[in-house]
């Protein structure tokens, strides 16, 4: 329920501030006053899209700051958003708009976004104006109205209708690229199997092409190597002084003389070890000359071997440890394309499956609708006896879809006949502008029949071109429908304006070449006989006045 608003530099309104009654608040004034813009201030701190345009001119920002009563479901919404209030507190949104167009919202003191608000809007005020009236005329707008009406199981039901679609449709989309995409997938496992075919029989080792270059360098290079190694063999080992002999007469002669001093027994003891490493030399040198020979069998077998590993790396990675990569790769390839029959029989029975919850909860949403059409069909035309359309009929339209689609199973259509013994056609083809503005407000009265009575019911001009009986009507309709909860409406209607518990009036001023919009309550007995009066035929002579008490006192 809401409680006061306050309205700085918005649009045309410099200052205002509003209570609300906990029935009726009415707002009135001359054609072109601004009453719309009064709830346009409201629908701004329920978070409407806006810019800097609704900043009054030559003032730098504005601010709407809206009280309002919360219930218990809703209190409930807004402790699990963060925006938890005290026992009896009420709820509190301020919205500020730059002239630079940057918007700062605070719900309960704590910043909230546009979007957030939007969340909560109609729990907090349900708007209902001329653009919902032409909102009628659309299909897909009867089928938002049907779900609501049919409540919050239906909601439910359509919530689990769009996501088993989302699901099946991402499913079948996915089954049909792998379908698609098979001439393709074959290709590259054909690759793939080549590569692991050619590097597994590669089977290169870390670190052979740096072995098999070194060996190819010294095939090179191995007759200038085995004349090295004879010359230093022959240093060695030749019998008039070699090495080894030479260091063997020498470590004799020191051993000889040994036990007279202890430095000769070590030199002796060192020439005999260098004797014997000069021995282990000389072996070594012999067994390498005997090994190096010329053999161009093996320098063309390390000549092919380098080549391939080099073809390798040209086409899978310029090392050792980039072409395993590459067959790691492939590997995952062909164990991908191995499995595909097996991915798409998954994906195919997980599609059917997924068909099957969607046409479950299609049915079930289907059903539901069929309940809740009948339903609404009767309470609308109830109301219209009370608008003024007595003979009016209203029936739900459903027309099964060839396939099922995020909103289910059916095409919704309202259709309406204004006089007995014609036939029901839609909207947009049988219905005048008054006559549309009372079948919004029956569909409106029955949905606020079955919601939560919480929230405010906030109409702008629905009675837009209603006059006479059945603006009397109309006024009478919302009239009763504010006893049973909140209702604010702007209105032309004096019919509609004799009900307010509190009512305003609007009034264009220029000053100082400034346009302002001013808002006055009117409280008094004389004050309101005199606007309603002015409502009923544009000034307050005596037989205006007359009407106006009459009316007042009916509805007192």
């Amino acid at each position: 329920m809401l409680r006061q608003l306050s309205i700085e530099d918005f649009g045309l309104i410099e200052h205002a501030e509003l209570e609300f009654a906990a029935g009726a608040t009415i707002f009135t004034g001359e054609t072109g006053s601004g009453k719309t813009m009064l709830i346009g201030a409201l629908d701004f701190a329920l978070g409407a899209r806006a810019g800097g345009d609704v900043v009054r001119r030559g003032a730098r920002k504005a601010q709407v700051t809206l009280l309002f009563d919360p219930d218990e479901t809703l209190r409930a919404r807004l402790a699990a958003d963060g925006f938890e209030l005290d026992p009896g507190e009420a709820g509190t949104v301020s919205r500020e708009m730059s002239d630079a167009g940057r918007s700062t919202l605070r719900l309960n003191g704590r910043t909230a976004t546009a979007a957030q608000l939007r969340e909560l809007r109609d729990a907090i005020a349900e708007i209902v104006g001329q653009h919902e009236a032409q909102r009628l005329l659309a299909p897909a707008y009867h089928l938002e109205l049907l779900d609501r009406f049919a409540g919050d199981e239906t909601l439910m039901l359509r919530r689990r209708v769009a996501a088993a679609y989302a699901h099946a449709h991402e499913l079948a989309a996915e089954l049909a690229r792998l379908e698609h995409d098979d001439r393709r997938a074959r290709e590259r496992y054909d690759d793939a199997v080549f590569a692991v075919r050619e590097i597994d029989e590669a089977r290169v080792e870390p670190g052979e092409p740096e072995r098999l270059r070194d060996r190819r360098e010294y095939l090179d290079n191995v007759e200038r190597i085995a004349a090295a190694l004879h010359a230093a063999h022959e240093a060695f080992a030749r019998d008039e002084g070699g090495a080894t002999g030479t260091l063997g007469n020498a470590a004799a002669s020191l051993a000889a003389v040994g036990k007279f001093d202890a430095s000769l027994h070590e030199l002796a003891q060192r020439a005999e070890a260098l004797q014997s490493e000069a021995v282990d030399i000389s072996a070594e040198l012999s067994r390498q000359l005997d090994a190096a020979e010329y053999d161009p069998a093996e320098l063309e077998r390390v000549n092919a071997r380098l080549e391939l590993i080099e073809a390798l790396k040209r086409k899978y990675g310029a090392t050792v440890a980039e072409i395993e990569e590459a067959v790691s790769r492939a590997r995952a390839i062909v164990d991908e394309y191995e499995g595909r029959d097996r991915r798409v029989a998954e994906l195919a029975a997980n599609a059917t499956a997924a068909e099957r919850e969607l046409h479950d909860a299609a049915a079930a949403l289907s059903a539901a609708r069929t309940h809740a059409a009948t339903k609404l069909s009767k309470r609308v035309r109830g109301e219209f006896s009370e608008l003024a359309l007595a003979s009016g009929r209203f029936e739900v339209s459903s027309e099964a879809l060839e396939r099922i689609g995020p909103n289910g199973a059916e095409r919704i259509e309202f259709l309406f006949a204004a006089n007995a013994g014609e036939p029901a056609r839609p909207l947009s083809r049988v219905v005048s502008g008054g006559e549309l503005s009372r079948v919004l407000l029956a569909i409106v009265v029955v949905l606020a029949g079955a919601r939560d009575a919480g929230s405010a019911l906030v109409f702008d001009e629905i009675d837009a071109g209603i006059g006479g009986a059945t603006a009397t009507a109309v006024g009478a309709r919302i009239g009763e429908l504010a006893r049973r909860g909140q209702v604010v409406c702007v209105t032309h209607l004096a019919q509609l304006a004799t009900w307010a518990e509190r009512h305003y009036v609007l009034e264009k001023i220029e000053r100082k070449r400034e346009t302002t919009i001013v808002v006055r309550s009117i409280a008094g007995k004389n004050e309101r006989e005199a606007e309603i009066a002015r409502m009923l035929s544009g000034e307050s002579h005596d037989a205006a006045l007359r009407h106006a008490r009459a009316l007042l006192a009916r509805n007192a």
